[in-house]
């Protein structure tokens, strides 16, 4: 355990100023670096980071990157001279064709994942040329595609998705809104990633009923949006692939186990 992961959530704030220090680092060296994950949609939603606390959510343990595989090298070269220790699996792993990194801080304190290009985990979000579209962190329809694609999803992430649809709304291009474009563009083409995304939806809205500490008012919008979510998955028009694909339905695996894709045995992971 680090230091600052046993802090709780008194060490938010550290991990905060320092991820948000990385990614200005990287802009000084003409590099993109975004938040993803939980920090991110604390950065992204002001209500979060209390009501996340006050729903009994896990406190956040480590800062998770998004970048692009070409500046590689450059990413590494900026951890290493800020005297980060690039993890001894991640060496072993490169053999496999894995596309991500993880450093420790030379204090303990923190931990940093760097996934490159794509966040291939139960399935695979497609991030090359769309760093550039928001800052410090990725958009925020790609923060929720990044929660809807866990196939085992967790209640500390059921959560981190009430959070981030009680605080945006649902737009086709509005400012720090939900672009629902880019998300049914995704789906609309993968079933099993629809699938997953469309039985995570329907689990954040039962989680809805254990969290006492949401205002009603809050509640009530979290489930309104959901529900034109899960309309527009509905609604949107398929691909010849998905449909294809949903003729199979469950009968076959329709995720990636990600201890797999964490050894490298699965698709290209990131």
């Amino acid at each position: 355990m680090t230091s600052n992961e046993a802090l709780g959530w008194a060490g938010v704030p550290a991990l905060r100023e320092e991820a948000l220090r990385l990614v200005a680092r990287a802009s000084e060296r003409k590099l993109t670096l975004r938040l993803t994950g939980s920090l991110a949609i604390i950065l992204r939603s002001p209500y979060a980071a209390g009501l996340l606390e006050a729903l009994d959510r896990r406190p956040l343990r480590d800062i998770d990157f998004m970048a692009y595989a070409r500046d590689q090298t450059a990413i590494e070269a900026m951890f290493e001279e800020d005297g980060w220790v690039l993890d001894p699996i991640i060496r072993w792993s490169r053999e496999w064709g894995v596309k991500r990194l993880i450093y420790r801080s030379a204090d303990d304190r923190f931990k940093v994942d760097v996934f490159l290009d794509q966040l291939v985990m139960s399935h695979t979000v497609d991030l090359r040329h769309r760093l550039e579209l928001d800052g410090p962190t990725i958009t925020l329809a790609d923060l929720l595609l990044s929660k809807l694609q866990i196939h085992d999803i967790t209640r500390n992430d059921l959560l981190d998705v009430l959070v981030l649809v009680a605080d945006h709304g649902l737009d086709a291009g509005a400012d720090d809104t939900i672009e629902l474009p880019r998300l049914t563009d995704v789906l609309r083409d993968d079933w099993g990633f629809w699938y997953t995304a469309r039985a995570n939806l329907d689990r954040a809205e039962e989680a809805i009923a254990t969290c006492a500490a949401l205002p009603a008012d809050v509640a009530e919008r979290i489930r309104r949006r959901i529900a034109t979510l899960r309309d527009d998955l509905d609604a949107v028009p398929k691909s010849r692939r998905w449909r294809l694909r949903a003729a199979v339905g469950t009968r076959l695996a329709w995720y990636q186990d990600v201890d797999e894709v964490e050894r490298g045995e699965g698709s290209e992971p990131a």
